[in-house]
């Protein structure tokens, strides 16, 4: 049996459907009550949860040969809900666990970075005085943080980055595609940290591979700082103030830097070309109803 964590998450609404269609029996849990939904499609178990609870994580742990971690979104809590894990993980006795952390968490200027970074190293240590095997992937953006279907309507991409900022992306079913390797072969993969990097690409080309999948124009636009809150309020809204101090982090770093990786190590993890922006546009344009320009 698998654990994946914040399971109901972004990333996990990727996942965990992808996972259960391979054939891997999952436990899921998460915060979110709605994550019962996933007994619909073949989940084997759901728990619903608070991941900083030491009777709960306990309880998620019994029974698990290994863990999928999937890290929450924005909370403070996030490097204690890891290492809450880890610390669960051994104690139940899993053989194995799977840290999906971030391309460059040493890239501490962002608060969920060094979060990531954290939990990071309470695994290396931990696993090396327990002899939990290990490994960790560190990817970068996801394909799915791209929505087709309102930009299409609207005609516009929004951007708080500079639009000729570089970031790498990648899909998060080839994430999946490298953990089903991983859990396949725990000692070939013990102890290794894999950066997850396909293509690089601007936000301005990104409008325009949009542009060129739908057959509208779909003009790339930066937001000012004083018109964030209008774009993004779910950063500002929470109940604390975490989510919008990091929020305010990840904008510093990407008026500063670009965040692109190096692409090798996905291609030689998977055993197919890992899926393409392009054909992740043609898939949320067609589930859209929307017609697809093929190039």
């Amino acid at each position: 049996m698998l654990l994946v964590t914040c399971a109901y998450g972004q990333v996990g609404h990727q996942i965990v459907p992808y996972l259960v269609d391979k054939g891997v029996d999952v436990r899921a849990m998460d915060i979110n009550p709605k994550v019962k939904e996933y007994e619909q499609i073949g989940v084997k178990e759901v728990l619903v949860g608070n991941g900083v609870d030491e009777d709960f994580m306990d309880k998620a742990m019994q029974d698990i040969d290994a863990v999928l971690y999937l890290p929450p979104l924005f909370t403070y809590q996030e490097a204690k809900m890891g290492k809450m894990a880890i610390e669960a993980a051994i104690k139940a006795g899993v053989k194995q666990f799977i840290d999906v952390s971030v391309l460059f968490p040493n890239l501490d200027n962002n608060l969920q970075h060094r979060m990531k970074a954290e939990v990071e190293k309470h695994l290396l240590y931990r696993g090396w005085e327990s002899h939990m095997k290990w490994t960790v992937l560190q990817p970068a953006g996801y394909h799915h943080n791209l929505y087709v279907k309102p930009f299409y309507d609207s005609g516009e991409l929004p951007s708080y980055s500079p639009l000729d900022q570089v970031i790498s992306m990648v899909d998060a079913r080839d994430e999946a595609d490298v953990a089903l390797k991983v859990l396949a072969d725990p000692d070939g993969y013990d102890k290794g940290v894999f950066a997850l990097a396909n293509e690089k690409f601007s936000l301005r080309q990104v409008a325009q591979l949009m542009s060129e999948v739908t057959g509208k124009t779909i003009k790339p636009v930066f937001v000012p700082k004083d018109k964030l809150r209008d774009y993004w309020p779910n950063y500002f809204l929470g109940s604390d103030s975490y989510a919008e101090e990091a929020f305010w982090h990840v904008y510093d770093s990407n008026m500063r830097w670009d965040w692109d990786g190096n692409s090798k190590e996905l291609n030689w993890l998977l055993d197919k070309k890992p899926r393409s922006l392009r054909s992740y546009l043609e898939e949320e344009a067609q589930k859209a109803g929307i017609t697809v320009h093929s190039h």
